[in-house]
């Protein structure tokens, strides 16, 4: 058994009809009878004759999409997300493909399919997978992460049993195209993401450069890769969205003018991605407490007492936001008679983000409540943010910082003990013209015997050479505040910390 998405149409047109009829509608209205075609090859001819003014890129996406339609297997799951609404419907397929000339343009590539689930909440999902399901197609294949298994769940019980396991990326960027262009998407960490064009840190150039190559093989990926932390799934798919010729033309449409189903007003393209931090590359607590709307409340209090917790989201039974508990609140609901439930406890005016804001956008609302909630796009608990997060972030990525300055200000005094007749042609040179000693400058003073001799320093000259070689190395990766905080070179940072130690001996 496999799993697929398959889309209702760009305004969720065809949904009705394919719930009422117990059917699954692929669209695409100017493609004629697909059932002469016995190969990937006979897809591709008929659409580019249908379309032969589309984009090579259009046209390949739309083959693979038809394709798939044609060879799904009788009892594969299907899930038809709702468009505009927070549901999605899960049936089974029962018939092969057929083509019905006496239906209405967009209605006559079916399958027949028993519905199981009509209306699922989506917050019932886990993120991961429904993820997996927004891509920007019409038909895609739930593959990894035992999405069969899942979604199987989902349809017998109701709730999502989610997977904790790895995600083996792609070799290259070409194998990821090419699991993009056979099962719609691909899911990976955004660490891996980058490491495909062997890079380990998102700084702002590496960042453009990703989406560049992204853009030129007609990929997308959402979340952005920038918006959250490295070992995060981010899922790339195709960059149309509704991948289907529309009422205007072969042209899919624009990836701004789509709403989404999940409430976000516009989807951004890769060049309108602001570079700044965003909330989800912070470390805060994901695996996150929480209590229902109609819980217990001395629940509640055990979590807050036990774990000394501030506050205590507060959700629905899909794990939905409703507010949260803190001390504060109890305390209000006590004075006015009330509190004998966490109902009435709850502050209903907690704030949520999402991990895409801005950072410094919610400073504000941190400074005035200590924490946010943060919510994904279907306003379920991911996780709580606190003003002591923000704090630990501020150390570690500032503490780099003052230790390269200490280093170099205690290189540059070693370098204050020699004549500058001895030094080296092009260090003269630099002071000459009052130019600032760069640590790379520093390795050609110091690997030089006769000067190493005069220091008399107790050390090992090739070790003290291989200790400045790496903090060179990591000054110039931290030049600039980057999306990923420096702990990610944490050997560099603690090399850097031992180079410091020794020159505190002796400068």
């Amino acid at each position: 058994m496999r799993a697929w998405t398959i889309r209702g149409g760009s305004q969720g047109e065809r949904e009705a009809i394919a719930l009422d009829q117990g059917l699954v509608i692929a669209g695409w209205k100017e493609v004629g009878n697909l059932s002469a075609c016995k190969s990937l090859d006979d897809v591709g001819a008929l659409v580019k004759e249908t379309y032969p003014d589309a984009a090579p890129g259009t046209l390949t996406s739309w083959k693979h999409q038809l394709w798939r339609f044609l060879t799904m297997d009788i009892g594969d799951l299907v899930v038809m997300p709702r468009k505009f609404q927070q549901i999605v419907a899960i049936g089974q397929l029962t018939g092969p493909y057929e083509y019905r000339a006496d239906q209405p343009p967009g209605s006559r590539h079916v399958r027949t399919a028993n519905w199981r689930v009509r209306d699922l909440d989506r917050a019932a999902i886990k993120g991961d997978l429904r993820d997996s399901m927004g891509a920007y197609l019409t038909i895609s294949e739930l593959t990894r992460r035992e999405a069969v298994q899942r979604v199987t769940t989902l349809v017998e019980e109701g709730h999502d049993p989610g997977y904790t396991g790895a995600v083996e990326p792609p070799t290259d960027p070409d194998a990821l195209e090419t699991d993009v262009a056979e099962a719609g998407t691909r899911q990976l960490t955004a660490r891996d993401l980058i490491g495909l064009w062997g890079w380990s840190r998102r700084t702002p150039g590496v960042t453009e450069m990703v989406d560049q190559e992204l853009a030129v093989r007609n990929l997308t990926v959402e979340p952005h890769f920038n918006s959250v932390r490295l070992d995060d799934l981010v899922t790339v798919s195709s960059v149309s969205d509704e991948s289907e010729a529309t009422d205007e033309g072969p042209e899919p449409e624009p990836t701004l003018s789509s709403q989404s189903s999940s409430g976000d007003s516009f989807k951004k393209t890769p060049a309108d991605q602001d570079l700044g931090w965003r909330i989800g590359t912070l470390p805060f607590a994901r695996n996150v407490t929480t209590i229902t709307i109609d819980g217990e409340l001395g629940l509640a209090y055990s979590h807050m007492v036990e774990s000394d917790f501030s506050q205590l989201p507060v959700v629905d039974r899909n794990g939905r936001a409703r507010g949260v508990v803190t001390w504060q609140s109890i305390a209000r609901a006590k004075l006015t008679g009330r509190g004998d439930t966490v109902a009435e406890v709850t502050d209903r005016n907690a704030p949520t983000a999402r991990e895409h804001e801005e950072l410094f956008s919610r400073i504000q609302d941190l400074r005035r409540h200590g924490f946010l909630v943060i919510v994904d796009a279907d306003h379920v608990v991911t996780g709580v943010l606190t003003a002591s997060d923000i704090a630990d972030q501020l150390k570690l990525r500032i503490e780099p910082f003052t230790l390269l300055e200490e280093v170099e200000l205690r290189l540059r005094r070693a370098l204050s003990r020699f004549n500058r007749a001895d030094l080296p042609a092009r260090t003269k040179n630099i002071l000459e013209n009052n130019k600032q000693i760069t640590l790379g400058e520093y390795r050609h003073v110091f690997q030089d015997s006769d000067l190493w001799k005069q220091l008399n320093w107790p050390f090992d000259q090739q070790n003290f050479l291989d200790r400045l070689d790496v903090v060179k190395k990591f000054r110039d990766s931290v030049a600039h505040w980057d999306v990923d905080a420096p702990e990610a070179e944490s050997s560099a940072v603690e090399t850097t910390r031992q180079l410091l130690r020794l020159l505190q001996l002796v400068a």
